[in-house]
């Protein structure tokens, strides 16, 4: 087992960007895809998961002179440190990792062969989700095997809610035969579904237009992506503050944002989809008669360009909101790059309405920000059992984040657990 783990750890540790382009390359060449196509498709999806990245710690460098500027003009004190995605690193280094993999891939297989599910689950990297909630039960229980199942169970929770969710991803993003089972789109995608259910009763509310091309055709020139940025960028820099050099080059940096990601999710689909198809038809030949989704990264949510002209939004609308949330001590700063992937799952439900985009995600930051304010001692408790902090924070010091450190599932459990307990 020791053997297992350290190529697990060795593999997994060379990031997402370049473990998800290997893994899409055998599924491509087992699937029988072609070496050409196989090897073209990872290079592609390795260059958008890369242009993705730079993009979006470009967005977070952005915004972080910004949000701690509201924070002072807000007077506001946050000492829960948000590590942002450092929740990654603990989720591959505990040891449950071979353990909650195999789990997820053994009752995939089962399941499907069972037809109690229809998604394929191949999408590898975002197993890091229940293996971060798997790692943070095991620092509140110090029971492993109870861990395991927490990141297993919720690993098969996200399966099915994949496969309720799977027609609407389809027919907003334009992808046949596939679907998104990381929690980070199923958990808010179930929250928009349930949330737009009371939208469309409210009289007036119900009738607003505003996608982006109901925009482009409203507004003309300022209903353009890098005019939105820019214009974002003016007024947020004004709000909180900032000088007036930095205000320009905010501006700037928001337009440029809206702009060049669509280009890098361009390359990830095209690198995706072809692998995609061949891996459906293979499926299908061992599967006969079943029509199956295969498991794909959130990252094929943000083709819309609602999705991250919400998000522009939703960063400072995320600060004001959680500075003045009571009871919270978290200020999320690297966590905003979380943002895309949650509008990419709840964006197929308000049909691209960028109104109704924001409406849904600040009603969604709000119990998720308190979460990761309670749940701040698990968090902090995973990272150190994973020692994954190296003595970068202060003793004592609480971290946290939105995504998973702020799961609401996460949050529930605890709480029956000590209401069990006690």
């Amino acid at each position: 087992m020791g053997i297992l783990q350290g190529a697990i750890d060795w593999f997994i540790g060379l990031g997402g960007t370049y473990f998800v382009p290997i893994v899409m390359l055998v599924i491509g060449l087992v699937c029988r895809a072609g070496l050409n196509t196989s090897v073209k498709s990872a290079l592609l999806i390795g260059i958008g998961l890369t242009g993705l990245n730079l993009i979006t710690d470009f967005s977070v460098a952005a915004m972080l002179p910004v949000t701690k500027q509201l924070s002072a003009r807000l007077n506001a004190d946050f000492s829960i440190v948000d590590i942002g995605y450092g929740s990654v690193t603990a989720a591959w280094s505990w040891p449950g990792v071979p353990w909650v993999i195999l789990g997820i891939i053994l009752l995939n297989v089962l399941l499907v062969s069972l037809k109690l599910t229809s998604t394929l689950w191949v999408d590898m990297w975002n197993i890091w989700h229940g293996q971060a909630l798997g790692v943070m039960f095991w620092a509140f229980t110090g029971n492993l095997l109870l861990g395991i199942a927490v990141g297993v169970g919720t690993l098969v929770l996200s399966m099915f809610l994949a496969d309720f969710h799977a027609k609407q991803f389809q027919a907003f993003n334009h992808l046949d035969g596939v679907t998104v089972p990381a929690p980070s789109a199923t958990f808010p995608a179930t929250f928009a579904f349930i949330l737009m259910k009371v939208i469309k009763r409210i009289p007036g509310l119900n009738k607003v237009k505003a996608s982006s091309n109901d925009l482009k055709e409203k507004f003309g020139l300022l209903g353009e992506h890098s005019v939105i940025g820019a214009l974002l960028g003016v007024i947020i820099g004004v709000i909180s503050g900032i000088e007036v050099a930095m205000i320009i080059q905010l501006a700037v940096k928001l337009a440029a944002i809206l702009v060049i990601l669509p280009a890098m999710l361009q390359f990830v689909a095209d690198g995706i989809v072809p692998i995609t198809e061949n891996l459906s038809k293979f499926m299908k030949e061992k599967f006969k008669g079943r029509a199956l989704n295969i498991a794909v990264d959130p990252v094929m949510l943000l083709s819309d360009p609602s999705v991250m002209s919400t998000v522009v939004i939703m960063y400072p609308i995320a600060i004001f909101v959680s500075a003045f949330l009571p009871g919270n001590n978290f200020l999320p700063v690297a966590s905003l790059a979380a943002l895309p992937y949650w509008i990419g799952g709840i964006a197929p439900y308000t049909k691209g309405n960028i109104v109704y985009n924001v409406i849904i995600t600040t009603l969604w930051i709000i119990p998720t920000t308190l979460a990761a304010t309670q749940l701040a001692g698990l968090t902090t408790g995973a990272a150190e059992l994973t020692n994954i902090l190296g003595g970068n924070i202060d003793a004592g010091t609480l971290v946290s984040s939105w995504d998973e450190g702020g799961n609401l599932l996460m949050w529930l459990i605890v709480k029956v657990s000590e209401l069990f307990a006690g």
